[in-house]
């Protein structure tokens, strides 16, 4: 028989076989996904944030557990949307256990006054024909939830030539004139947290959003430490490199992840330059600088993974000009949340 509980992440058996189904079917014949380890799956699980409440639903088949659900429920913003994943291991897909756990998560979500929901759904290899079956897409189509956007994932191989990032750096300082390139490591220095709440902010409203319906975000001074602690507490070392314009206002950033549970990957996070300085090539100075900080750092790693929007042409241009090349393709997915 099989049924369907919420997950309780402190009993350390339990979020094993947790983690052990999620890694299983997000894993599945995708050679370029981004599982995340146990130690880093953990940590939002297992602490109170100030900007979402996570938790787990698991699909169990006596002792066994056959599937698993994520859910994430913004409290800053977006306070009618809930973000949700649904994993089933493959050996146990076919019997319906996705659907009964998209159906419980559509009944918690209306306990709890949301109204919509939204989901990443991986997709074809870049290297798979057009119309290549992902059933992920289906299983979501099925449930009212419609593409709303679609990502490219991009691959770079390392050690990326310093030849290359040298040109590139060369390049990029005699567009930005008086701008100075600022970097640190995890904890935004306190100059700084200000204006760097602000261009967080920025990101959600400046970023292309194609057909998503996602409100703006506010940031402040709390809410900036606490994402600063949650990715130390997940063991991931962050490194910012932010432009600052000549009137002291930081005017764009980029971030490289570098997790320590991951041995071989880095991971590229946010890059954004505010509209009133674009034109100076900061894009390209911040992503090459910073690359060519942190493979220095980290010489053991032996890959950069990144994603973009499609329709993201001036950041895709920057990063094809790095060497990043397509490997994998992830929807975002949106709808309103059934009422039966």
């Amino acid at each position: 028989m099989i049924t369907i509980r919420r997950l309780n992440p402190y009993d350390d058996a339990e979020f094993a076989a947790f983690h052990a189904a999620y890694a299983a079917a997000d894993s599945f014949e995708r050679p370029y996904s981004a599982t995340w380890s146990i130690e880093e799956l953990v940590v939002p699980f297992r602490r109170k944030s100030v900007d979402a409440d996570h938790y787990g639903l698991i699909a169990q088949d006596g002792d066994a557990v056959v599937g698993v659900a994520f859910l994430e429920l913004p409290l800053s913003d977006n306070l009618e949307r809930a973000d949700v994943c649904v994993f089933v291991p493959p050996e146990h897909r076919r019997r319906g256990l996705g659907s009964a756990l998209a159906r419980q998560i559509a009944v918690d979500l209306r306990q709890r006054g949301r109204t919509g929901w939204i989901c990443l759904v991986s997709g074809r290899r870049y290297d798979q024909q057009d119309d290549t079956v992902v059933p992920g897409e289906a299983f979501a189509a099925r449930f009212g939830l419609t593409l709303r956007q679609r990502e490219v994932q991009r691959r770079l191989s390392l050690p990326a030539p310093v030849e290359r990032l040298d040109a590139l750096t060369r390049d990029a300082a005699s567009h930005h004139g008086d701008y100075r390139l600022e970097r640190w490591v995890n904890a935004c220095p306190e100059e700084y947290v200000e204006a760097y709440c602000a261009l967080k902010a920025a990101m959600v409203d400046e970023m292309p959003r194609d057909d998503l319906e996602i409100e703006s975000e506010q940031w402040d001074a709390e809410r900036l430490a606490d994402f600063d602690a949650f990715y130390l507490e997940q063991d991931r070392t962050r490194y910012v490199h932010v432009a600052v314009a000549p009137d002291g206002s930081i005017a764009g950033h980029t971030e490289l992840v570098v997790p320590a549970h991951d041995p071989e990957l880095i991971y590229q996070w946010d890059t954004l330059v505010l509209p009133g300085h674009r034109g100076h090539r900061l894009g390209m100075a911040l992503k090459a600088a910073n690359l060519a900080w942190v493979q220095a750092e980290h010489p053991e790693r032996s890959a950069v993974r990144t994603w973009n929007a499609e329709t993201n042409d001036p950041m895709i241009a920057v990063n094809e000009a790095m060497g990043f090349e397509p490997v994998e393709y992830e929807g975002t997915w949106q709808g309103d949340v059934p009422r039966d």
